[in-house]
C-alpha cells in the first residue's frame, strides 16, 4: 500500500476514491471502502482519502479522542486492500479552498478520480458548503462518477444522566456513538459498531513485578497520546502476540491496592500464556466490561478477586463466539 501524508502535491491515476474522515473505522465506513475496491477489477486503484489532523480537532483547537491512532489506521487499511492512503493536510489554508476547486484540483486532476465515492451526509470545502448533490452534479460536468452510500443503522440503546432508559431507537452508525459507548464501558456495543473489538496497542514495559510476586504476571501497556479509553476497570479481553491469540484480564486504572506514583496503565494478565513479552507489540482487544475499578485490603484480597476474574472471563469465551 501507498501512504501519503504531508502534501497536497499528489500525481494519481485512474482511482476509485472513498472521501471520510474515517476517525472510527466503524461498519459504515466499511461499506465504503468496500464500494471502491469493487472497481479494482476495472482497473482502477482503491484509494482511502481522509486528513491528516481531524477538522473537529483544528476548529476546536482541542486534540480529539481517537478510537483508531494514526497507525492503527494505516494498518487497518493496509489490511482492507487499500492501495493508496492519503492524509490530506487539513490546515486553515486548506479549509477555505472552495468546494468545487477541491474537487477539480484535488479530486480530478490530483488523484485522477473516476469514481467518488462518500457517505449520504458528506460536506467539503469552504465552510462545509460543498455535498453530496454538488458531487452529482460536478460529476456529470467533469466526467466522474458519484457514489453515495447511505448512512448504516443501528439499534441503539438510549441512556439518560448515565443510566439506561429501557428504550432503544435506530440511529446513525458514527464515530460520535461510539465514543459514547467506550466512555461508558459498552464493549460489546461498540464492537457491533465497529465490525471487531475496540482494541488498544502498545509495546509492553516493565511495571512493579506485583503480578508476577502474586503468581499471575501481567504485560503493562501505556496507551497511545490521546487515544480514546473505556472507564477505569476490569475487562474481558483477548490480547494477540504475533500470529497468536489468548484470552486474558486486562485492568485499566491506577491500582489503588499498591499505589507509587498513581500513574494511569493498563495491565492485561494472560493467563494461557507463558513467557516473557516485555519488548514485544500486543494488541489488548477489549469485549465486556467486568467490575469497577476497587481497593482491597491487602495483597490476599487481590489475589482472590484476580481469580475471580479470570473465571468471569473464562465463562465469557465460553459462553460467546469471539467477534
Amino acid at each position: 500500500m501507498k501512504y501519503i501524508t504531508g502534501t497536497r502535491d499528489i500525481h494519481l491515476k485512474d482511482t476509485a476514491v472513498a472521501l471520510g474522515k474515517f476517525d472510527g473505522l466503524h461498519r459504515g465506513h466499511q461499506i465504503l471502502i468496500e464500494k471502491i475496491k469493487q472497481h479494482k477489477a476495472e482497473g482502477l486503484q482503491a484509494v482511502m482519502f481522509t486528513f491528516d489532523f481531524h477538522p473537529a480537532s483544528l476548529l476546536s483547537n482541542k486534540p480529539l479522542d481517537l478510537i483508531f491512532t494514526r497507525e492503527e489506521r494505516i494498518k487497518w487499511a493496509e489490511k482492507m486492500g487499500i492501495d493508496v492512503l492519503i492524509e490530506f493536510p487539513f490546515t486553515k489554508e486548506t479549509s477555505g479552498i472552495e468546494p468545487e476547486d477541491f474537487v477539480k484540483n484535488v479530486l480530478v486532476d490530483g488523484l485522477g478520480a473516476k469514481v467518488i465515492v462518500s457517505g449520504s451526509d458528506f460536506h467539503f470545502g469552504h465552510e462545509r458548503r460543498g455535498n453530496v448533490e454538488m458531487l452529482r452534479e460536478l460529476g456529470k460536468i467533469m466526467g466522474f462518477k458519484a457514489d453515495v452510500c447511505a448512512k448504516l443503522q443501528i439499534e441503539t440503546p438510549i441512556y439518560e444522566d448515565g443510566q439506561f432508559t429501557g428504550r432503544k431507537e435506530m440511529r446513525d452508525v458514527s464515530s460520535t456513538l461510539i465514543r459514547e459507548a467506550i466512555r461508558r464501558g459498552d464493549m460489546e456495543f461498540a464492537a457491533k459498531m465497529l465490525g471487531a473489538p475496540f482494541a488498544v496497542g502498545g509495546e509492553v514495559i516493565h511495571g512493579r513485578q506485583l503480578g508476577r510476586k502474586l503468581g499471575m504476571p501481567t504485560a503493562n501497556v501505556v496507551p497511545p497520546l490521546h487515544k480514546i479509553m473505556p472507564p477505569n476497570g476490569v475487562y474481558s479481553s483477548r490480547t494477540i502476540v504475533g500470529d497468536y491469540v489468548y484470552h486474558s484480564v486486562t485492568n485499566i486504572g491506577f491500582n489503588p491496592t499498591i499505589a507509587d506514583n498513581n500513574s494511569k496503565r493498563m495491565e492485561t494478565y494472560v493467563y494461557d500464556f507463558s513467557g516473557s513479552l516485555y519488548g514485544k507489540e500486543i494488541e489488548v482487544q477489549l469485549f465486556r466490561f467486568e467490575r469497577p475499578e476497587m481497593k482491597f485490603d491487602g495483597i490476599d484480597a487481590l489475589k482472590n478477586q484476580i481469580h475471580k476474574d479470570k473465571a468471569a472471563t473464562m465463562e465469557y469465551f465460553g459462553t460467546h463466539i469471539d467477534l
